[in-house]
């Protein structure tokens, strides 16, 4: 514990002045300007997110206990963001770090947790991997999707073992009233090129919409390039008058050669190649005004194949082959009464199967079968609690029953919300972390974390303003993570149950100056301590923040500036050293211009272009894996 006392609200190391110097700037703007600002238009009125992740019910953000962060498509486009990654930076307490180049690995971390513990969805329908029991947003482009909701805390209540860090949801576009079709095309530096389309219709029977997208880059180093076509279909028909089947396709197609990797700082052979497809069906039906029930299936198949011959650069060269697949099903029955508007009761069951194979272990399967409650009560208007738990029997990590309870309060005199939650949640360990011939452990147990949190919410000038800000704990038991000075099966680790905990505050905003000009501001801060190794959590910062400048000089013009700056944290180098990776600042701009407008109908033209890390700082997200310096990227988007 005395390490973890030890830890300042500083950054620490020698990262560059201009990153010291400029965490009270961000914490200024964090309590001034915090949030993410909706994209900014000549009217200040705007329709409340509407969230269904944190309850599992349509719910507005305001009457969330649950701490939860939205950003829709409109935000989305504003931001410039190509790849879902993208639109996750600058949310408090979410942490994504991208392995160099776009379309490398990026995985999410939520309030100093591990990656692992982060459940990631795609349309309601989980597909954390099987083996490692994470997931790669990297091949994940933002023109696929909607809208992302972003749950932060244990959801283990109602998502079962995944989700005790929190819940990442990513809602595809859906189909609209009348018939939408549209196409966009961009280059820019690194001989990158993207490409995608779509087709939409809509009307009393249901909708459609479907998506495709390319990506290609030569990336910044030798063997750095990196090519992905995705393809994502939704589709809803409406039986009768209270019935409903919702249908979800996603397919992905990853070619990536890899510059970087273990036991070589400059790889000039290997390449990695990733297949995913994602299948889908959800039925609802409103049997009453009080009474609805749901039954939804879904799989998710992953296909990796890693080809690493040996070559000049490497420190142990030998020739790696391997080949990975493995499928996640899930099949789930839920009801939901609501006899008024003081009580919602939720119950369900949730049956999950993981199967997975490679070339150095045999296949194996994992089941879990669920059985989850939750009331939402709202006594009077201004006035929540969630209140629920789950009980889950895997096949590996036993009985777990996991609760959580929230409430908030909204106060009318003055316009803040104050809430609070506590909650359990639980991960077993998957079957590739205990038998991994390189680095598994067969000892391994379940891990367990237990969080608090207490925030509040405040509205400024009538709307104007917002201001946001949560304390949270957490007390992880047995996390799970490598741990390099153990020898392990080949001496240079394996995978071990560490206890370690983990606490901070998150805090967003966001300020409309004019009709022309807005700002927005996040900052985080979280502080880690494993204390069985005695050092920090490994690939978390200390701090994190971003401002933005959001300009409209006209109803046809949009602009923003980001700066995000992050500090120093301890890192798991590939090729050992130092684990100290320095931090960094960056400057981003990127505008939109509408250069055809008229009724729905007409064809619309909207231009775009971005640079990124403008000041071309060097920098590194992940160590050993450098960023790419200052960059363009120019497109245009045409919507009939």
């Amino acid at each position: 514990m005395q390490g973890f006392i030890r830890l300042r609200f500083r950054e620490r190391g020698s990262a560059s002045r201009a990153v010291q110097g400029a965490w009270f700037m961000v914490l200024f703007a964090a309590l001034l300007l915090p949030g993410s600002v909706p994209a900014i238009a000549q009217e200040p009125v705007r329709t409340e997110p509407v969230v269904v992740t944190a309850t599992r019910i349509e719910e507005k953000v305001s009457e969330q206990a649950s701490s939860v962060s939205v950003v829709t498509r409109e935000e989305i486009e504003q931001k410039g963001a190509g790849f879902v990654g993208d639109v996750l930076q600058g949310l408090p307490g979410v942490d994504v770090q991208r392995k160099g180049t776009a379309g490398n690995m990026e995985n999410i971390k939520i309030r100093g947790g591990k990656s692992t513990q982060t459940l990631v969805m795609i349309d309601g329908f989980p597909v954390n991997s099987p083996g490692t029991s994470e997931f790669d947003i990297g091949s994940l482009t933002t023109d696929l999707f909607e809208q992302v909701e972003v749950v932060r805390g244990p959801q283990s209540a109602l998502y079962g073992s995944y989700a005790s860090g929190g819940v990442v949801n990513f809602i595809p576009r859906k189909g609209m009233a009348g018939t939408r079709y549209g196409a966009g095309l961009s280059g820019g530096s690194f001989g990158t090129v993207t490409g995608n389309g779509f087709a939409s219709a809509g009307g009393n029977w249901g909708g459609f919409h479907l998506a495709g997208s390319g990506y290609r880059s030569d990336g910044t180093l030798p063997n750095d390039g990196t090519e992905l076509v995705s393809f994502l279909g939704t589709g809803d028909l409406k039986v009768g008058d209270r019935q409903r089947v919702h249908l979800l396709l996603l397919s992905t197609d990853a070619n990536k050669r890899i510059p970087i990797d273990f036991g070589s700082r400059r790889d000039s052979n290997h390449l990695e190649t990733r297949r995913g497809f994602l299948l889908g069906a959800r039925w609802e039906a409103k049997l009453s005004d009080a009474l609805a029930v749901s039954a939804s299936a879904g799989g998710y198949d992953e296909f990796l194949h890693v080809n690493d011959p040996p070559d000049p650069t490497d420190s142990f060269p030998f020739p790696f082959e391997d080949v990975t697949k493995s499928r996640k099903t899930v099949a789930s029955v839920q009801g939901r009464y609501a006899p008024g508007t003081i009580s919602t009761t939720i119950v369900g069951a949730e049956f999950e199967k993981d199967r997975i194979t490679d070339t150095f272990n045999p296949p194996s399967s994992t089941y879990s079968r669920s059985l989850y409650l939750q009331e939402e009560l709202r006594p009077y208007e201004g006035f929540g609690i969630s209140a629920g738990g789950r009980l889950d029997r895997n096949s590996i990590g036993g009985t777990e029953f996991n609760p959580k309870l929230a409430a908030y309060k909204q106060f009318q005199a003055v316009p803040v919300k104050i809430r609070g939650a506590v909650g359990r949640g639980f991960r077993p360990p998957t079957a590739s972390e205990k038998f991994d011939p390189f680095i598994g452990n067969p000892a391994l147990s379940p891990e367990v974390s237990v969080s608090y949190e207490a925030g509040a919410d405040l509205s400024i000038s009538k709307g104007r303003g917002a201001v946001s800000a949560t304390w949270f704990f957490s007390d992880h038991q047995g996390l799970i993570q490598f741990v390099d000075s153990v020898p392990g099966p080949f001496g240079f680790g394996e995978m071990r149950n560490v206890d370690a905990i983990s606490r901070g505050v998150e805090m967003n905003g966001s300020w409309q100056l004019t009709e022309r000009i807005g700002f927005a501001g996040a900052y985080t801060y979280t502080a880690t301590w494993d204390k069985t190794n005695r050092q920090r959590i490994l690939g978390i910062p200390n701090q994190r923040g971003s401002l933005s400048v959001l300009m409209t000089p006209s109803s046809r013009l949009q602009g923003r500036v980001d700066w995000r700056v992050e500090s120093d944290e301890l890192d798991a180098p590939p090729n050992g050293g130092d684990k100290r990776r320095p931090g960094y600042a960056r400057v981003d701009l990127h505008g939109r211009y509408l250069w055809a407008t008229g009724s729905r109908e007409a064809p619309q033209v909207t231009l775009t272009g971005k640079v990124q890390n403008v000041l071309n700082r060097s920098y590194e997200e992940r160590k050993e894996y450098p960023a790419p310096g200052i960059n363009f990227l120019l497109g245009a988007e045409l919507s009939i």
